[in-house]
């Protein structure tokens, strides 16, 4: 026994090793699946030839100019900014209220609620925007391009916002509260001196994501858009139909620098911990 022992613990540290190994390779793997499209993106959008070629022949901001010269670039690019504004603004206070009564945990009906207001995160985006476009079409109100985005958009953002804010607000000290109701604080003042300050981490980081997530949607826009009122991602799919030079490759690149530091400032108000459940 006492010569077995010391080969099965080399034997566990060797195929210990080798997972580790093996998953490392595996995530590096994955991450360059995952990166590599994008860096070919960038890479095309600096292309000096008059059509898509990777690698690029030589180095040039020509398709930039000419984006910034495209009638329905900012045209969408002012719509999907203005629907991701509104929309984000009122999922915001839609959002900081449910998380406030989901955070209680003390109501009739406070699962019914969660899965209610959690529920566009269970179904996919195809799936929404088909039954979405539906209702309008028997409501006899798909003509309604805009506001039927901003109404889409929020459905599909609250979650987001939720998910954050609640979090912040369960791991908040409700002793803090408890302490301004002690002190004479009216629910309201006590609301909006204590829980919003504590909350505003988490506020400000479910809202940028939600922004974030409305100006790059593809699945639900695609179904709502029109012709006046189309977002940027609906129609740059639309122009890579037609066009074979780099100036979607260009818009893309935007975009992500767009999003990259989106996502930066997510990290720096805390990371994406506020997601992880409680």
């Amino acid at each position: 026994m006492a010569d077995i022992r010391p080969k099965s613990a080399k034997a566990e540290m060797l195929l210990w090793s080798f997972g580790r190994v093996l998953f490392g390779a595996i995530g590096c793997l994955w991450l360059l699946f995952l990166v590599a499209p994008l860096v070919i993106v960038v890479a095309v959008s600096f292309t000096s030839a008059n059509y898509l070629m990777f690698p690029p022949p030589g180095l040039s901001l020509q398709w930039y100019a000419e984006v910034m010269q495209l009638s329905w670039f900012r045209s969408s690019l002012i719509s999907s900014f203005l629907i991701a504004a509104v929309s984000t603004a009122i999922a915001v206070v839609l959002g900081v209220l449910a998380a406030r009564a989901l955070s209680k945990r003390s109501f009739p009906g406070h699962m019914l609620m969660e899965y209610l207001v959690l529920s566009p995160l269970l179904l996919p985006g195809v799936v929404m925007g088909f039954a979405l476009f539906n209702v309008l079409v028997l409501l006899h109100m798909e003509a309604l391009g805009l506001p039927n985005l901003i109404v889409a958009h929020t459905m599909i953002t609250l979650p987001f916002v939720v998910r954050s804010v609640w979090s912040t607000m369960a791991g908040s000290d409700a002793s803090l509260e408890e302490a301004a109701h002690s002190l004479g604080a009216t629910p309201l003042k006590a609301f909006r001196h204590v829980v919003l300050p504590t909350a505003m981490p988490g506020i400000v980081a479910g809202a940028i994501l939600a922004f974030t997530f409305s100006f790059n949607d593809v699945t639900v826009s695609i179904f709502l858009a029109s012709r006046e009122a189309g977002t940027l991602p609906v129609e740059l799919m639309a122009d890579l139909e037609y066009s074979a030079n780099a100036a979607p490759a260009a818009i893309s690149s935007l975009m992500i620098v767009l999003m990259l530091l989106l996502f930066m400032a997510v990290v720096r108000l805390g990371g994406l911990k506020a997601f992880v459940n409680h």
